[in-house]
């Protein structure tokens, strides 16, 4: 039993200390995954269990004005990442948009980049109150295995890419998704202003960027693994593309439901 226990222990300390990135080890929620992996057990508790029993005998709560200060934080923060990434990394040439391998050179850029990934590891926490706010308006028709799971996903990946591979190749995620979320965070907060300035097609095309942006993904993600001077960990190709490609199946499968089926009825 102590000889279990002592491999237990030094595959633990391999996984979560000799393989991860001196650089962001140490950052908050990153040392150990204890904490990302309560808060992601907590979460999914609460918004298909809890919180549907706790909202059953109350009325929806009233989050208007919560909803419109939440809305501006994620529009500031994700359409600062985008910018950020586009200012130091992008524009100027000194990332690669088809193969970029980490930077591990102690720079003033690089310390930037890493706290970004990490700031944006820490905004898909945030996003999980999306879900939150879902259930104590009661639109529990909102919480579906696709939102959730996608939730969830983005969680650990910002977990896994923060502790372990933050920077290069796998900025362009950050980038993309940044982007995509500024644009669908602006509709969330004109929908919680003023409901009637929202046009209905609007969601259709924003569920469109989304699936754009998968496909972007799995061909960035994609292609380095037959890039063998690349110099990035095709590990993490093989971790995010499963991910990414079921999402697109769900989320595929939810516009042609929406958009396309429901249109012909």
């Amino acid at each position: 039993m102590g000889t279990l226990i002592a491999n237990i222990t030094k595959y633990y300390n391999y996984l979560n200390e000799d393989l991860a990135d001196p650089r962001t080890n140490h950052f908050f929620l990153v040392s150990t995954p204890i904490p990302v992996m309560t808060i992601m057990f907590l979460y999914h508790r609460f918004v298909k269990s809890w919180g549907p029993a706790f909202m059953a005998n109350r009325p929806a709560y009233d989050l208007k004005n919560l909803l419109i200060l939440y809305n501006i934080i994620q529009i500031f923060l994700s359409g600062l990442l985008a910018f950020e990434c586009l200012r130091w990394l992008y524009l100027p040439g000194y990332y690669s948009l088809w193969c970029q391998k980490i930077n591990y050179e102690d720079t003033e850029v690089e310390r930037m980049v890493i706290n970004y990934v990490w700031l944006y590891y820490a905004i898909k926490l945030v996003d999980l109150l999306d879900t939150v706010f879902f259930v104590f308006r009661k639109k529990f028709n909102q919480v579906s295995f696709l939102h959730v799971y996608h939730h969830l996903g983005m969680c650990l990946l910002g977990y896994i890419g923060t502790k372990y591979v933050p920077g290069g190749h796998g900025i362009m995620l950050g980038f993309i998704n940044s982007f995509v979320h500024a644009v669908m965070y602006t509709y969330y907060l004109i929908s919680a202003v003023k409901r009637e300035w929202v046009r209905i097609w609007w969601k259709k095309y924003i569920t469109q960027l989304q699936i754009l942006q998968f496909l972007l993904l799995i061909i960035h993600f994609g292609h380095i693994l037959f890039e063998p001077s690349c110099g990035y960990p095709k590990w993490v190709s093989f971790v995010f593309l499963p991910h990414n490609i079921f999402i697109l199946f769900l989320f595929s499968d939810f516009y042609l439901k929406e958009y396309i089926h429901k249109k012909k009825k």
